[in-house]
């Protein structure tokens, strides 16, 4: 059986999220209808909902979904939420390097860093010469467009190193600002860098989905990602399949990519959010079949971790490992 790569998942800690985020969120889980609540009360509960320390939790699900390698992506949004988290960028960085080392085999990490830093090219190789990242994580709504001239130093060394940037398209977090992450804004980025390999993280999302097939279409190493997707898979399969189909037809199956921006915490989603979206993507040739659609064993052996693998220059060895 062919490797099953999550292309977009998310480990966290205490003090990984400026606390900001979290008042906000709790103020407006309190007064979602149908009853108020004081957000004092939620406030605690949230960020102890989210953590998983060591990567354990995540490999356990990963395990129960099947999957064998999971890609953390490092979200550096300290000067998009205008405020310092309890843990630095560096240190997270680290706890990431950690968790890699300590599930080697199952969990490979991307570094994360916002090009408003003015560090942000020394910060990037830190992280991919000494602490083995194996891509770059950028998030244009903490307030920046993916075609500025300072993002360009970060594109240029991961073009020369053969490393995949992610950058995330479509909507976006509370207190962000999703206007920058429109896929049209990569165009720039795919004709000054033809060589680097983009992937569009959540495929530009319902707001973008057509952009960014459009986009992607365009770049022969431009690859759609499909986390975020599965509201619109279970509640519209028909339509979500059909609109995979014209993606796959227009870009080819060898340029998607399963994720499924999977948090592992012990009251964040839960286990079944990622085992049910995997089956789903397994099932898919036959779901397909109901609606004349037509998906291959191959085709879903390259989106659901054959493609990632090619990014990432993974291989697998006699024993099933990779290295």
């Amino acid at each position: 059986m062919a490797m099953i790569i999550d292309s977009h998942i998310h480990i966290y800690d205490q003090g990984f999220w400026a606390p900001r985020w979290f008042d906000n969120v709790a103020y407006r889980w309190a007064y979602t209808p149908p009853q108020q609540r004081d957000p004092a009360i939620i406030r605690p509960r949230i960020e102890a909902g989210m953590v998983d320390p060591d990567g354990s939790a995540m490999v356990a699900n990963m395990d129960a979904a099947g999957v064998d390698l999971g890609v953390i992506l490092t979200m550096d949004w300290e000067l998009g939420f205008k405020q310092k988290p309890m843990v630095s960028i560096e240190q997270i960085h680290e706890r990431y390097a950690q968790m890699a080392a300590k599930h080697e085999g199952r969990l490979i990490a991307f570094a994360g860093v916002d090009p408003q830093r003015p560090n942000a090219l020394e910060l990037l190789e830190w992280a991919v010469q000494r602490l083995g990242m194996r891509g770059l994580k950028l998030y244009p709504p903490t307030g920046f467009y993916p075609y500025e001239e300072r993002v360009y130093p970060l594109y240029e060394r991961c073009e020369a190193w053969g490393l995949p940037v992610l950058c995330h398209t479509g909507g976006t977090i509370p207190l962000l600002r999703p206007r920058f992450a429109n896929p049209v804004f990569l165009q720039d980025v795919q004709a000054d860098f033809p060589r680097l390999v983009l992937w569009f993280g959540h495929a530009g999302g319902r707001w973008w989905w057509d952009e960014a097939v459009s986009v992607a279409a365009n770049g022969a190493n431009s690859y759609l990602e499909l986390s975020n997707w599965e509201e619109t898979a279970y509640e519209e399969e028909e339509a979500f399949i059909r609109q995979l189909a014209r993606a796959r037809n227009r870009l080819g199956a060898h340029r998607i990519l399963w994720g499924s921006d999977h948090f592992s915490g012990p009251r964040f989603r839960g286990r079944e959010h990622l085992v049910k979206w995997a089956q789903w993507f397994r099932d898919l040739p036959a779901r397909a079949k109901k609606y004349g659609v037509t998906f291959t064993q191959e085709e879903m052996d390259l989106i659901m971790g054959g493609n990632a693998a090619r990014c990432l220059g993974l291989k697998e060895t006699s024993s099933g490992t990779r290295k």
